[in-house]
Order: structure tokens, then C-alpha cells, then sequence
């Protein structure tokens, strides 16, 4: 699968959306799940199911779904 794609998964099931509702645009308070706890959250989600680990100062930078893509791919 896609990085893109499965971020956009994570992103949607831990805010609890419709995956057609997230797109690579979407960014911290398109969703009301997706506050600073629920960013944490996406976050975690995605180390775990890449097997990588952000430093805190990556996660700060993070700010929509498209830069968490880039995050990924750049560990991978």
C-alpha cells in the first residue's frame, strides 16, 4: 500500500471519518479528533505501522497529511 494511502487510513480511523473525507490537504482541526491529543495520536498510529519513530521537533513541523507522508517516506 501506498504511504499516502495508508496515512490517509490512520488519519481517518483515529478521528473516526470516512477515509474519502481525508485528503493529502488535510490538516490539524479539519476534524474535531484531530486536536494536539488526537496529532499524538495519528502520530503514534503511524510509527507503529511504518516501524519508525519521530523526534519531538519532527511532530511540531507536521501540520497536515501531506507532510506526514513526506516524514514517513523520508524514514523509510
Amino acid at each position: 500500500m501506498e504511504t499516502l494511502e495508508k496515512v490517509i487510513e490512520i488519519v481517518a480511523s483515529t478521528c473516526s471519518v470516512d477515509k474519502s473525507e481525508v485528503t493529502e490537504n488535510s490538516m490539524v482541526g479539519d476534524f474535531p479528533a484531530w486536536d494536539s491529543v488526537g496529532h499524538l495520536s495519528i502520530l503514534s498510529n503511524v510509527e507503529e505501522a511504518f516501524d519508525i519513530s519521530f523526534e519531538p521537533e519532527e511532530m511540531m513541523e507536521m501540520e497536515d497529511v501531506k507532510d506526514i507522508v513526506n516524514a514517513v517516506n523520508a524514514k523509510l
